[in-house]
């Protein structure tokens, strides 16, 4: 019996390292829709004008400009054209009624910060449809363009944009794999564990000042929180065993996990304050990668128990499990999309991993990336928009972004290996 416990942490241990479950046999390419999927969304055309200065601004305008024209870029909602800025009162264009014009001006106040003000103006009617002024310095600038862009965002679309999101990742330094952070379009990389041992599985905090992570900093894989305000770690589950893939509940209170405490790897429900824990899987296969769904109702998690790995659900208190993707023979890692309406996972066909996504009941899963190395750990943008996942489409593996249609891949991070990301929330109002 001890020889079988053992095996099973060992298998799991495999998992945490590099991401395998068990052997799985090839993925049928015809189970599952191959290339990006149909869409009847079109980019819809953007007008950016360069930014005008007044005062002793230096290079600020077009500096801030360029930050915003890459946060649309980068939106999948605008194709981007640039002109210059308007003489005078936009003149009504009838024939454009689809189209935005962003203008911005940056003048110098005292102090040595400036003022900025944006506005998007409706081409169709030519009248004004978002304006608003911003205080920054030279330091705030990227992080006010960023808000701006996702103000414009929310007041056309509706749906706020993700700009002002960060993305934390596994990197490989020396011999250690340590946790680091970056802004969402793969700037201002900087390291946050100084461990010098593993570390894997970041997990966001809602609130967006907090991560969950798995650390061997004691020897044993187990689960530290991480206060960015605080710059400090403190240990969450230091079970015998495996403590790892955490996912916090939407309302924060519960983090959800994988446990090895009796040599098998289930998945437990922990409130945050760590006094509570409830598993809720018991069998003797593997269950792992937890994952809420946005109305914290369900979870999604990676299981073999029907011989290789597939994704299934299940009720928050662990009950009403159920088999997810009956298309391939090996899927793992799914996520929900912010609506709750789809999932996206990692499924191995002929040794290659690629990124699926499929509507919220197991039906209609399409294949979005093809042809391109291994791609894996696919993680929502906050609005939907985007997914992030790793790939070693160029050799290494690092982090890159596409639109939820497999459009449109971005490069994000290009140094030693990257891998393991999770993205992280939009700033709470009033913490910005």
């Amino acid at each position: 019996m001890r020889s079988n416990s053992c095996s099973k942490l060992s298998l799991a241990a495999v998992l945490l390292l590099v991401g395998a479950l068990v052997p799985a046999s090839s993925f049928s390419q015809g189970d599952v829709r191959i290339g990006i999927k149909a869409t009847t969304a079109t980019k819809l055309p953007l007008l950016l004008a360069s930014f005008v200065g007044q005062g002793s601004v230096g290079s600020a305008p077009s500096d801030a400009r360029a930050t915003v024209r890459r946060d649309f870029d980068l939106s999948g909602v605008y194709s981007v054209a640039d002109v210059e800025p308007l003489a005078g009162a936009p003149a009504p264009d009838p024939s454009r009624t689809d189209a935005i014009r962003v203008e911005g001006a940056v003048q110098a106040s005292s102090g040595g910060g400036f003022t900025f003000t944006g506005r998007a103006i409706d081409v169709g009617s030519g009248e004004t449809a978002f304006k608003r002024d911003y205080a920054m310095t030279r330091a705030t600038m990227r992080e006010t363009m960023h808000r701006f862009v996702d103000d414009v965002l929310e007041a056309l679309t509706g749906e706020r944009g993700i700009a002002e999101t960060k993305i934390a990742y596994v990197k490989h330094v020396g011999r250690a794999k340590e946790i680091w952070m970056m802004d969402y379009d793969g700037e201002n990389q900087r390291q946050v564990t100084h461990d010098g041992v593993l570390a894997l599985s970041p997990a966001w905090a809602p609130w967006g000042t907090e991560f969950a992570f798995t650390t061997y900093k004691r020897g044993n894989p187990d689960l530290y929180l991480f206060d960015l305000t605080r710059g400090a770690s403190y240990p969450f589950s230091t079970r015998p065993g495996l403590n790892t893939a955490p996912a916090y509940s939407p309302d924060g209170k519960w983090i959800a996990c994988t446990i090895s405490r009796d040599g098998n790897s289930e998945i437990y429900r922990i409130s945050r304050d760590g006094q509570t824990a409830k598993r809720l899987t018991r069998n003797d296969a593997i269950d792992t990668s937890p994952a809420w769904s946005p109305t914290g109702r369900e979870i999604a998690f990676t299981s073999n128990r029907n011989g290789s790995a597939q994704v299934f659900v299940m009720d928050a208190e662990g009950l009403n499990q159920r088999l997810l993707t009956l298309e391939g023979s090996y899927n793992d890692s799914p996520q929900w999309s912010p609506k709750g309406d789809k999932l996206c996972y990692a499924a191995r066909h002929d040794g290659i991993f690629d990124v699926i996504v499929m509507e919220a009941n197991g039906a209609s899963p399409v294949q979005l990336t093809l042809g391109a190395g291994q791609n894996e750990n696919p993680r929502w943008s906050a609005d939907g928009r985007k997914i992030l996942f790793s790939s070693s489409r160029d050799g290494k593996r690092q982090l890159y972004m596409m639109n939820d249609d497999g459009s449109d891949p971005v490069k994000l991070t290009n140094d030693a290996e990257c891998f393991d990301p999770a993205w992280g929330p939009r700033p709470r109002k009033g913490a910005r």
